[in-house]
């Protein structure tokens, strides 16, 4: 039996991301930005948001429960499906 514990990807070549299937992560960073000194805050729905240290925009996020709160049903059982579900974050942090 295959056991799959992380999906990681680009989307369009501007954002990486890496779900981390048993603890439920979602981590987004633009690609441009992956070495970039970053900090953390909070968001208001729980979220943590990574802002460049220079200028303060936004170049990650991470989503603890991602599934869990966002998703419904079971996990998406093929690649497609599930960045079909992660695109829109992307959306948002490529804004």
């Amino acid at each position: 039996m295959v056991k799959v514990d992380t999906i990681e990807g680009t989307i369009d070549d501007v954002l990486c991301y890496h779900y981390d299937v048993g603890r439920d992560v979602l981590y987004l960073r633009l690609a441009a930005e992956r070495e970039t000194p970053t900090y953390a805050e909070e968001t208001d729905d729980g979220c943590l948001l990574f802002r460049r240290e220079s200028d303060d925009r936004a170049v990650g996020v991470t989503v603890v429960s991602w599934w869990k709160r966002f998703g419904s049903g079971a996990l998406p059982d093929s690649l497609r499906e599930l960045a079909q579900r992660i695109e829109p974050w992307a959306e948002k942090l490529a804004a």
